[in-house]
């Protein structure tokens, strides 16, 4: 189950990512607005590398630890892109949009991969 509890995870820190990236879309021209973003992929390779937390392993199939990882919303720390002291830059916020978009498509396909695969297993 700790591969479903990973990809309900991921699957909420991009649902929240996207609302972010429309949250600094919508402020582009509110002066002095500084951009946030989700950072969480960063500490879930840390804690499954092992290089900030230990861990224990009960069975060499299990990956413990990675499911207590929670995204972190943090401000951009860039400098401001325009005068107004906003620190959006609405080409970035455009990409990262649709990387997210095309990330939660996998996500879901994942989802849905394996919740077929168990109804087929269950019901044989």
């Amino acid at each position: 189950m700790v591969t479903y509890d990973l990809l309900k995870t991921a699957l909420n820190v991009s649902a929240t990512r996207g609302n972010l990236i429309s949250s600094n879309i919508a402020n582009v021209n509110t002066p002095n607005y500084k951009a946030q973003r989700v950072e969480f992929e960063a500490d879930l390779k840390k804690a499954m590398d092992g290089s900030q937390f230990t861990l224990r392993t009960t069975n060499a199939n299990h990956l413990g630890g990675a499911n207590n990882i929670q995204p972190r919303i943090v401000e951009n720390s860039q400098n401001s892109v325009k005068e107004n002291g906003n620190s959006v830059d609405l080409d970035i916020e455009m990409v990262d949009q649709a990387t997210n978009g095309l990330y939660y498509q996998a996500l879901t396909a994942q989802v849905n991969g394996r919740l077929k695969m168990m109804n087929y297993v269950t019901s044989n």
